[in-house]
């Protein structure tokens, strides 16, 4: 610990490699995204390591220390040190996360993306997506149960609208339905398709009444961030819902896209990138649609 703030064994492991490394810990961050950047399956070590040395960066800086200034003189000059930390920074296949490494941009983009924009509804999804989650949250379904899940999500869902008072309060039920379904897929068996169905019927009616809030600030946001991160294929009427936006919310859709997408090009998120690009597209046909018209009308 230095002045109150805590470094551990990661950060000196990181700290040793980067005294013989020419430009330090910028070395070792090149050289994580490099990894990062390859094609092919996900590098979730590179990501963790880039993410412990942003923090340690940080850190350092509040400090006022550079990273030899960390290491007393037997770290500096341990040879048997920097072994060990070549060994388990550049080798790992696991790590043991530090809360630092949790901390990644896919790691938070993506909780963002699924429960983070819901102070922007008039009345927030959270304790409807709670009593949703309660369902199923304890269970794994293989394919010969998955059935009851959807039972027991269609009928909280149907107690939850039966008793709200306002379509506010049913556009953040069905926020909250569209958000346990998605989280509902880690906990079962979907090979049948049950809850992808279920889904389905859910987006539709979401969209069908969301269509009249799109304009509220952070309500097209949320929506078109979670169908960036939602990685089961769900989604099946937003390409054809985004082509019909009126003139000022298709607008709205192309500033939030390209904020989307600046983000995740910075985050080297390239999957994720490549669905906002495809989710843009179609509001570009909305917007070519609405040129024509215009255009039409005029001659």
């Amino acid at each position: 610990m230095i002045d109150g703030v805590l470094f551990s064994h990661w950060d000196r492991w990181l700290l040793r490699l980067a005294l013989d490394e020419p430009e330090g810990l910028r070395s070792i961050v090149a050289g994580f995204r490099r990894r990062a950047r390859r094609p092919g399956r996900t590098d979730l070590v590179a990501e963790a390591m880039l993410a412990q040395l942003a923090d340690l960066d940080a850190r350092l800086a509040m400090v006022g220390r550079l990273p030899r200034d960390v290491l007393n003189d037997v770290e500096r000059t341990s040879r048997w040190l920097h072994d060990k930390a070549f060994r388990r920074v550049w080798h790992a296949k696991r790590v043991r996360h530090t809360e630092a490494m949790t901390r990644t941009p896919r790691n938070v983009l993506e909780a963002r993306a699924r429960e983070g924009n819901w102070a922007a509804f008039p009345l927030s999804p959270a304790p409807y997506f709670a009593r949703l989650r309660a369902t199923y949250r304890d269970l794994y379904a293989d394919h010969r149960g998955v059935g009851l899940v959807v039972l027991l999500l269609r009928l909280e869902g149907e107690k939850l609208l039966a008793a709200a008072a306002s379509d506010l309060e049913r556009l953040a039920v069905r926020r909250a339905i569209v958000g346990a379904a998605i989280e509902a897929m880690a906990h079962v068996d979907d090979s049948g398709n049950e809850l992808g169905r279920h889904f389905r019927d859910e987006e539709h009616a979401y969209l069908d009444l969301v269509q009249n809030d799109l304009e509220r600030p952070g309500i097209l946001r949320d929506l078109l961030e979670l169908a960036t991160w939602e990685d089961y294929g769900l989604f099946h009427h937003l390409d054809s819902f985004l082509t019909r936006l009126p003139e000022s919310a298709a607008d709205l859709a192309v500033r939030e896209l390209a904020r989307i997408i600046a983000e995740l090009r910075v985050a080297n998120l390239e999957y994720q990138r490549d669905k906002a690009r495809r989710l843009r597209s179609s509001v570009l046909q909305s917007a070519a649609r609405l040129e024509a018209d215009a255009v039409g009308r005029i001659g």
